[in-house]
């Protein structure tokens, strides 16, 4: 990702993600960096074409999210935000029984950000989803 340095910045601010292990290279460029999330860790560095890694193009065009449970969505979304993240959907309670907002990074990235709000077995969620998509149209 393009500015590796900032983006550890971003992510231990925004998300609280901490910083595992980090490796610069000579020229102060992010070689590797591991960031743990809790939950999860994330793996980054600035891009280094010979080894395949290529930066988002910084378009709101992706294939992919990170999914972020947190304890308090509406806080971290500000936090993104305020920090120069792209709105995709504001907070809201989803059928699921989690309350989600999604942002696209500086970096180019897009995050599903949740907190469960309410216990819901995968059974019922799916139920839940599919009369949630029916509904519309």
């Amino acid at each position: 990702m393009a500015g590796g340095a900032a983006a550890i910045d971003y992510y231990t601010e925004v998300f609280g993600a901490t910083v595992v292990q980090r490796m610069d290279g000579p020229d102060g460029s992010v070689m590797h960096a591991e960031l743990d999330f809790g939950n999860g860790r994330l793996q980054l560095s600035d891009p280094m074409p010979t080894t395949g890694l290529h930066a988002p193009d910084g378009t709101n065009t992706v294939n992919h999210s990170y999914v972020l449970y947190c304890e308090d969505v509406d806080a971290t979304f500000r936090r993104a935000v305020e920090r120069g993240a792209t709105v995709f959907e504001e907070p809201s309670t989803f059928v699921t029984g989690d309350r989600f907002g999604s942002i696209l990074d500086p970096f180019g990235h897009r995050w599903a950000i949740m907190t469960r709000v309410e216990n819901v077995s995968d059974e019922e969620a799916q139920r839940r989803v599919e009369e949630w998509a029916a509904a519309q149209g």
